[in-house]
């Protein structure tokens, strides 16, 4: 049964059917396969897998971050950004990331944080000198940081399949999304280094001051999530609402968003959420199918065979997912993926926010990593830069993700650390 599922998902994969509907469609036709397996379960997985409250959350953060393109926070957020590292070596490439980590306080999607920050930086990074291969993949590194850096889309399926607090999640993610982002940074200055980028003179303390008073209420947003969710005022779908309440308020308050613009920025969190949910339950249906055919017993076993190291563990894991993640949305190696893992945390002693972090921290490199690589295919698409000269230039940013990650794997302390202060 498992040869059987796999085989028919990669084929119908490689001859270019979409993802979600190869998942569908592979274990679909196992099912109807098997006689002792009603055809009912079909209905019953797809519909179960989306019938959850924390899935809730996801069009609720998809709508703040679409607020808050709309209402110009996130210009206000670049300059404040450009005040703080713009006259750095490579300032605007530096402004770019430190943007992202904001925005990924937010939002908490990869691919808005991308479009976004894309729209705003990628003309004047070329103009500035920056070759646009190298461009591209730096805005889609920025915005990759969205899933790590609470709060996160992705750790929020996680908890649903887990039931891993999410509290704890969403704080493993701050140091190593931190460590991600000095990473690009210094990638960065080193390119503008090589390159004899040009740089300007710091503009000021009063600049910075005046660009915070701008921002100010854009950086009360992720406190107001993260903040509700910490103290257990509200639940991470109960913070979604709230940063979308926000979000509306403040811009009716600025004047900034229109009814027309908060239709649109409705219409684009619902399509996209969409998109999300139909990966989820289809990836669901075909988890399931690989549950009932005792897949996480043959990983076990294969694993057992091969090594008895955690670390060398952990390792193959985060391979497997690299692997993947080149031609499969990272929700759905998500839920085809942690169910089938997740027994090893019990078996080789992993702490679940440790493990947890790691797994986030490879499913993100598959939003880079072609021939996928939908946040690299989003942000080329801004300036229409060709995707070929993104996708060389994007290897010295995966580099970096893999050197942050088999750090994370040998420090446990750097994911552990927060969530353990918060009992």
């Amino acid at each position: 049964m498992l040869a059987v599922l796999g085989i028919a998902f990669l084929v119908l994969l490689f001859i270019g059917v979409p993802i979600a509907y190869s998942l569908a469609i592979a274990a679909t036709g196992v099912i109807l396969m098997m006689p002792d397996l009603p055809n009912l379960v079909i209905a019953q997985k797809i519909f179960s897998s989306m019938d959850s409250f924390f899935l809730v959350a996801v069009p609720f953060f998809m709508l703040a971050g679409g607020i808050m393109n709309e209402t110009g926070i996130t210009k206000r957020l670049v300059r404040f950004s450009d005040s703080l590292v713009g006259h750095i070596k490579g300032g605007l490439g530096h402004t770019s990331v430190l943007t992202g980590m904001l925005m990924a306080g937010v939002s908490g999607s990869a691919n808005a944080d991308a479009a976004a920050i894309g729209t705003l930086m990628v003309p004047p990074l070329k103009k500035s000198g920056y070759e646009e291969g190298f461009a591209v993949s730096l805005v889609a590194a920025a915005g990759a940081l969205g899933p790590i850096i609470p709060p996160s889309i992705m750790m929020i399926v996680y908890s649903g399949v887990t039931n891993i607090s999410i509290a704890k999640l969403f704080m493993g993610g701050v140091l190593p999304g931190i460590s991600l982002g000095i990473g690009y940074m210094v990638l960065n200055y080193f390119y503008a280094v090589k390159h004899n980028l040009n740089s300007r003179g710091f503009s000021g303390w009063r600049n910075v001051w005046d660009s915070f008073k701008e921002a100010v209420w854009a950086l009360i947003m992720p406190a107001i999530i993260l903040g509700g969710i910490l103290f257990g005022v509200v639940t991470a779908t109960e913070a979604g609402v709230l940063a979308s309440l926000y979000g509306i308020i403040y811009g009716f308050i600025t004047k900034t968003l229109t009814l027309p613009k908060l239709w649109h920025c409705c219409y684009d969190a619902v399509k996209t959420s969409a998109v999300t949910m139909i990966i989820i339950a289809f990836a669901t249906l075909f988890g399931y199918m690989l549950a009932r055919g005792n897949f996480s017993e043959v990983i076990i076993g294969f694993l057992g065979a091969f090594t008895t190291n955690k670390y060398i563990v952990l390792g193959l894991i985060v391979i497997l997912i690299f692997i993947l993640g080149m031609f499969i949305d990272p929700n759905a190696i998500l839920l085809m993926v942690v169910p089938v893992v997740a027994p090893l945390v019990t078996q080789y002693n992993f702490d679940p926010i440790h493990f947890a972090v790691v797994l986030v921290l490879a499913l993100v490199m598959g939003g880079l990593t072609p021939p996928v690589g939908l946040v690299l295919y989003i942000v080329s698409s801004v300036d229409q830069t060709p995707l070929y000269k993104a996708v060389k230039a994007v290897w010295p940013f995966v580099w970096v993700n893999f050197a942050v990650i088999l750090l994370v794997m040998l420090i446990p302390g750097i994911a552990t650390w927060i969530p353990g202060l918060i009992g």
